[in-house]
């Protein structure tokens, strides 16, 4: 009753008053899903010429690049000639920040943002305010994709970049102090807490789950009583672990959204066990929001089409990557930006009669599918083994060279260290006989500073493989 109180009544006049048109945009989306491939197809194309005529005229970079290849926005005449300009990397990224920003939209309409981090090293970006209002309405209707609906009460097992701007430095969130409210916006949050989406959603950082914690979360659950949970993979599935564990029942969602790390089969499998109900698969990206999420036939997660548009663009060490452009960010268009994500854009009609096209075959980072001194690469699914081993309780997987490996486990009392020979067997088997593997015995796996538990790092460059 409240969560409809809050969706019909508490909400739109929050929004009303913040002259707002989230909700009106969330209608527009969740109509436009449903219209065809081609009718997308041709939204896409209107906004992508839109976006390369503003970028040639007004962003430093692209004019570069532009005058490199010899041609105009006006010799792009299909995707098929786009798919030929030339992509951005993360490290451009950060080395050409401020040649990236458009030249003629107001500082002040711009926002400056920066990632988690989790990929090696926190990558800034800009983004235009107004195109952030449109991404967030695009992400409210994925999100509704899985389950979840305004005013509902929402359970975020998540944790926000540990980074953020001040001035022109990077500096850690804990480590600046934030500025003083006005007395005007301090009321307007405090109502939106009070009688807002605010009051329905129950935060906690993931870095705090130790096991004393999730027995207090656990009660706290009980009595918040959520309809959505949405989490990293890897804190949710210890979680799960830990009320399986000791016998916990009582926290039943409608729905779980996972996101931000590789889902694997026995993590999924698990979750819904514990939880009761289906787990969805969440992919995003800091720089352009959420991207994509399964629906309830899960055979691929649905892109946010109608203002991003996304390629798999095969390179020259053998992967699939994913390649997006956003379409709504005017302050620093990111055209071809690779996402160092693997995976297969399908572009047939999904069974549910959604026209958006899906991606398939999600399988993580670049930088986290393992090379092999015998040739080629082994997914960190291999190495999923070890969930049903006895006596271990998580573990963590880091190839340190490509003949080297250390295992991080954390143990129960009924481990012994024979019932990891086998794993050793295979794991010899797919990267070569003289492959060294040492294990680490540890009271717990750390997190990373943005919250999340890799199951699988790989830690070798790309010019170490073998070609």
């Amino acid at each position: 009753m409240y969560a409809q109180f809050v969706k019909h009544v508490s909400l739109p006049l929050y929004h009303w008053w913040h002259g707002s048109d989230l909700l009106r945009n969330i209608r527009k989306f969740e109509a436009s899903q449903w219209l065809s491939q081609e009718r997308l197809r041709t939204m896409q194309w209107e906004r992508l010429s839109r976006l390369l005529e503003h970028a040639y005229e007004n962003v430093p970079y692209y004019q570069e690049k532009f005058k490199e290849i010899g041609a105009e926005p006006r010799d792009i005449r299909s995707f098929e000639d786009f798919g030929k300009f030339p992509t951005l990397t993360k490290r451009i990224l950060q080395e050409r920040l401020a040649d990236l920003t458009a030249s003629n939209i107001p500082r002040g309409e711009l926002v400056k943002g920066i990632t988690s981090g989790s990929s090696g090293q926190p990558t800034s970006y800009i983004q235009e305010k107004a195109s952030n209002r449109i991404r967030a309405a695009a992400g409210k209707r994925l999100t509704g994709i899985a389950g979840y609906d305004l005013g509902q009460r929402l359970f975020y097992l998540w944790r926000d970049s540990p980074f953020v701007i001040d001035g022109d430095q990077v500096r850690l969130a804990s480590d600046v102090q934030a500025s003083p409210s006005s007395a005007m916006a301090s009321l307007k949050g405090a109502l939106h807490a009070r009688f807002g989406v605010e009051n329905q959603t129950l935060r906690v950082d993931p870095t705090l789950m130790t096991e004393p914690e999730m027995g207090r979360v656990y009660e706290r659950l009980r009595s918040f009583n959520p309809h959505v949970v949405i989490s990293y993979v890897s804190t949710l599935y210890m979680f799960a672990q830990y009320l399986e564990a000791n016998h916990l029942r009582g926290v039943a969602p409608r729905s779980v959204i996972v996101s931000s790390e590789t889902l694997y089969p026995h993590q999924r499998e698990l979750m819904e066990r514990v939880f009761g109900c289906r787990v969805y698969n969440r992919y995003g990206l800091s720089e352009t929001g959420i991207v994509a999420i399964e629906c309830p036939l899960r055979e691929g997660l649905h892109l946010n089409q109608e203002i991003l548009h996304l390629e798999h663009v095969p390179d020259a060490f053998g992967y699939t990557q994913l390649v997006v452009t956003d379409l709504i960010n005017r302050g620093m268009p990111l055209l071809r930006y690779e996402t160092g994500d693997t995976g297969r854009l399908i572009e047939e009609p999904c069974r549910c009669g959604r026209g958006l096209c899906r991606i398939g075959d999600l399988s993580g980072r670049i930088i986290d599918q393992l090379p092999t001194q015998l040739g080629g690469h082994v997914n960190g699914q291999l190495f999923a083994t070890f969930h049903w081993i006895d006596g271990v309780k998580q573990y963590q997987v880091v190839q340190e060279k490509i003949d080297a490996f250390t295992i991080r486990i954390v143990r129960t009392p009924s481990f012994a260290e024979g019932n990891l020979a086998p794993m050793f067997q295979t794991i010899r088997e797919r990267f070569g006989r003289d492959t060294s593997i040492r294990v680490d015995y540890l009271e717990s796996i750390p997190f990373t500073r943005g919250g999340k538990y890799k199951l699988v790092v790989s830690e070798v460059t790309r010019q170490e493989v073998p070609r």
